[in-house]
């Protein structure tokens, strides 16, 4: 008797488990929509029950739970919500948890949580174009030409020559957005996987179960010098491309060079944290350091590109 009771307990737990963080999971992907911007903070953290739920139980409950909390969600709000929750977030949690116990260093399975982030909101960005809705992460032109202009229209006259440029300026910018689309995918995918598995990470970090591989500290973070190869190649583009060329040449070489840009100034971030912590600065100095060091984003990209070169932190720690 004693067998089949402690089974069916297991069980109970295990479904009661299950309810509560997919639960969990439904509720911070709503709040996305009804309680920004806290709401928009809260969404980006709605894998994180769905990953714990496979790191305590198994995978196997967590299809469960992500199936369930996105079938609750369609037929509530909509066969579309329906999707979005599975591609655009629910399927993070695979991502989290499928390198749990196959991988020793939390920047690679970091890298494959990305990969799995990266493919899921690719086939949603081609579901949404082939049924012709618009992405979130898109923003409408016209609603852009509209921010953008009363925004800087208390900096210029109603007329002359300032208007016209204001005109211009806003109008590439509008033109601008739609070529940005790979870039965000792609940044978006990072934030969502770094967020929800340093989450994980600290949530699971006392328990007996699967425990999530630590990260590096940020003022250890490097990226390859390859990084160097794709800044090059960005710059290079338009000299053999061209104007009037294939479209697709213009949205390689923008994304191109802002992402590398982007990885330069989050190396440049981490030599800068990296110095402050060598010198005992105080946690929430370092946070102001780099909080106001946003402001200067080229020359803290200059700073990374010069640290992926000449390695400033390996000639210091030499030095001493």
């Amino acid at each position: 008797m004693e067998g089949p009771n402690k089974s069916q307990k297991t069980f109970q737990e295990s479904f009661f488990r299950c309810l509560l963080l997919s639960s969990a999971s439904m509720l911070l992907f709503c709040a996305g929509s009804f309680a920004p911007p806290l709401g928009t903070t809260a969404f980006l953290f709605s894998p994180t029950p769905l990953a714990l739920l496979g790191a305590r139980e198994n995978k196997d409950w967590m299809a469960a739970g992500l199936l369930g909390a996105a079938l609750i969600l369609g037929l509530v709000f909509g066969p579309w919500v329906f999707v979005y929750f599975l591609l655009d977030e629910g399927f993070l949690c695979f991502g989290l948890t499928i390198p749990l116990g196959k991988t020793k260093n939390g920047g690679e399975s970091l890298v494959f949580c990305t990969l799995i982030s990266v493919l899921s909101k690719v086939f949603f960005v081609t579901l949404n174009v082939g049924l012709g809705r618009p992405h979130p992460l898109m923003v409408d032109p016209g609603a852009l030409r509209v921010f953008l202009t009363r925004m800087h229209s208390s900096a210029v006259g109603p007329s002359g020559r300032e208007a016209t440029l204001l005109y211009e300026s806003v109008e590439q910018a509008v033109r601008f957005i739609p070529y940005m689309l790979p870039s965000l995918i792609l940044l978006s995918s990072i934030l969502d996987s770094f967020l929800n598995y340093r989450l994980c990470e600290t949530l699971q970090r006392r328990r007996a179960e699967m425990l999530f591989p630590a990260l590096p500290s940020f003022g250890e973070w490097r990226f390859p010098k390859s990084l160097l190869w794709g800044l090059a190649c960005s710059f290079l583009l338009p000299l053999f491309t061209g104007e009037g060329g294939w479209v697709l040449w213009p949205m390689l070489e923008v994304n191109l060079k802002f992402l590398v840009l982007v990885f330069f100034f989050l190396q440049g971030m981490s030599l800068v944290w990296w110095w402050l912590s060598r010198r005992a600065a105080h946690f929430l100095l370092r946070v102001l350091v780099v909080a106001l060091l946003v402001a200067l984003g080229p020359w803290v990209a200059a700073l990374g590109v010069g640290d992926l070169c000449f390695n400033f932190r390996a000639r210091k720690i030499k030095k001493m």
